[in-house]
């Protein structure tokens, strides 16, 4: 199970303080830092097959989020304070997020769920909550219309304080889906 984490909580929103999306941000604001296995399945219009990744994701508070593939291929995706750096093979590639908005959608949805900072998604998304706390998923559609032209919903599903699941549908209907694994090192 994902054991990712942030400090920032705001409960606040469509569902209030004491509702069921208010408990699972508050949840998810307890974790500091986390490790856990994926699988991603990449369905794209073109492929008559999707494209399966797997490896590991890291995630330490307050905005820390790693990628490491291991196969097919080694690569490795880290976020840092809206700095990218893209490693593959031999080479390295530095980006400014603030530079590339188009990305900004991407990782505030998940950055913001790990962070359980509902504030910061409802500035992005119009949040759907559905579920209970046991098993609980998020439906996170963007609210700019240019976003919305490339991007048709994100949705998250967990347990408790696991992610368990990230679905990522776009609106020309190519998607990706990554599931979570076993969380390794430690979980507070």
């Amino acid at each position: 199970m994902l054991v990712w984490a942030a400090t920032a909580v705001a409960a606040n929103g469509a569902n209030g303080a004491n509702g069921e999306l208010g408990k699972l941000m508050a949840l998810l604001a307890q974790r500091k830092h986390g490790e856990v296995t994926y699988v991603e399945q990449d369905y794209l219009g073109i492929l008559e097959r999707p494209l399966k990744s797997s490896g590991v994701l890291i995630y330490d508070a307050p905005d820390h989020l790693e990628k490491k593939a291991l196969t097919p291929r080694k690569e490795s995706l880290v976020l840092d304070s809206g700095k990218l750096t893209v490693t593959r093979g031999d080479r390295t590639y530095h980006f400014d997020l603030s530079e590339y908005p188009q990305v900004a959608p991407y990782v505030d949805a998940i950055r913001a769920t790990m962070a359980g900072d509902l504030g910061a998604l409802e500035k992005v998304f119009s949040v759907k909550f559905e579920g209970s706390l046991a098993h609980w998923q998020l439906g996170l559609a963007p609210l700019n219309e240019k976003v919305a032209r490339q991007l048709r919903r994100i949705r998250i599903a967990g347990a408790g304080d696991d992610v368990e699941s990230v679905q990522i549908d776009k609106a020309n209907g190519d998607r990706s889906v990554m599931r979570m694994g076993a969380s390794q090192g430690p979980e507070k």
